[in-house]
């Protein structure tokens, strides 16, 4: 298991990193099920060859079940977030899927038994504020791209929630293999309608799919399998706000006063998150291989 300095470092490039999504994803002409599809096939295949060589996982029926599970949930959560993403405006959909950090944290008590400490809530609400900030909903919202979000929302809180103590369990690799490969199975008839195009944005999607989402994926789990739900949450709200950034520097949408200021808070939230998370926290459980 990761220290928890190096987890939440981990988790925090992952988010700038992540806010760099929307530009490769400009840049792809595929539809939004492809795009999802060719990201988890060439997020999987790599991972698959470092499992591999390493020995065939041994897994028993109920971790199966759960893996699979999660692999379902994957997919499920990424087509959900880009739907809205399309059938809304950016600013409604990323408020919708960024309410799922406030629902980790506040039945991680309930469903992980861990304590919501109080400089983790105000982290949280903070980052909340932030984010509102950053990505100001105003007219747009459709029932589609809503319903959309929210179910983008409630699974990404599922996926964090049910993956962490299956990633202390079998080990970040083997979840972040094995649920991405599921992912990538249950998306194969539209990753093979997307090879003809694929081939023209070959170096964007091997980025999208072998750097933020395979080699990503294993990171990711590694950090929440070392930190309270509530620390990962309060981080997750990173990545919007570097998004901001990156469209600035790269994308000429500098932003206005309002955007900055949220962009600040989240910071200031991270930062909080990042002292309380590495406080004395009850014996986790350890971390397989």
């Amino acid at each position: 298991m990761p220290s928890r300095s190096s987890a939440i470092g981990s988790l925090v490039v992952l988010a700038a990193a992540w806010g760099t999504i929307p530009l490769i994803v400009r840049t792809v002409e595929l539809s939004t099920q492809q795009l999802v599809a060719m990201r988890l096939l060439l997020g999987a295949l790599p991972l698959l060859v470092v499992l591999l060589s390493r020995g065939v996982p041994r897994l028993g029926a109920l971790q199966w079940l759960r893996v699979i599970g999660l692999g379902g949930l994957l997919a499920f959560h990424w087509v959900a977030f880009f739907w809205s993403l399309n059938t809304t405006t950016v600013a409604i959909a990323l408020v919708l899927v960024y309410l799922a950090p406030v629902a980790m944290a506040t039945l991680a008590p309930m469903v992980l038994g861990e304590s919501l400490q109080r400089p983790s809530a105000v982290a949280l609400a903070i980052a909340l504020v932030g984010v509102f900030l950053v990505a100001r909903p105003g007219e747009g919202a459709t029932t589609e791209g809503v319903v959309s979000g929210l179910l983008a929302a409630a699974s990404f809180a599922g996926l964090v929630l049910a993956g962490k103590p299956i990633a202390q369990q079998i080990g970040p690799l083997r979840l972040a293999t094995l649920e991405t490969a599921v992912a990538a199975l249950l998306m194969i008839p539209w990753a093979v309608s997307a090879f003809p195009e694929a081939v023209e944005s070959w170096w964007q999607l091997s980025i999208l799919g072998v750097l933020l989402t395979g080699l990503a994926g294993y990171v990711y789990w590694r950090s929440v399998a070392a930190l309270p739900v509530a620390t990962v949450a309060v981080l997750s709200y990173m990545e919007p706000a570097s998004a901001v950034v990156w469209a600035a520097l790269f994308l000429g949408e500098s932003g206005d006063p309002l955007t900055w200021l949220g962009v600040i808070l989240v910071l200031i939230a991270g930062a909080t998150a990042g002292l309380q998370g590495r406080e004395a926290l009850s014996a986790e459980q350890p971390v397989a291989g």
